[in-house]
């Protein structure tokens, strides 16, 4: 099986996500599935198309800059926007059998958009809801 993961964001950052994620990637690679890894804009520190990390592949969404991005609602368009460009791409790159969106939602918004056109099923998991982690 061939999982791609849609990622807010991944090593070298460290937290609890990043943390967790690697633990459901380490798990599914030992039943022997391939995991390929796209992270938003909100990885953040770099522009780079693609970085290996830790034997750990990842495709990167670059940054978008402007007043949109400073904008409430319009940079969180942004991000979704951004990332449902950049999945288009790497979707043909890996041919993944399913997408494994997580959270926040503004990754699954373009992992719905994407896949719907693809017939590619999708699965969303969600770790925190919007009014307990934005505090």
């Amino acid at each position: 099986m061939r999982i791609l993961h849609i990622l807010d964001h991944s090593i070298p950052l460290q937290s609890g996500y990043v943390f967790r994620t690697l633990s459901i990637l380490k798990e599914q690679r030992a039943l022997g599935w391939k995991t390929f890894h796209l992270t938003s804009q909100k990885q953040g520190y770099s522009n780079l198309s693609e970085e290996d990390i830790d034997n750990w592949h990842f495709y990167r969404t670059p940054s978008t800059s402007g007043a949109v991005t400073k904008l409430p609602i319009l940079n969180q368009a942004s991000v979704i926007n951004s990332l449902t460009r950049r999945l288009s791409e790497v979707i043909k790159i890996v041919r993944p059998d399913v997408l494994h969106a997580h959270s926040p939602a503004l990754n699954v918004l373009p992992a719905l958009r994407v896949a719907h056109n693809l017939n590619i099923p999708v699965v969303y998991e969600v770790r925190a809801f919007w009014e307990d982690a934005a505090v």
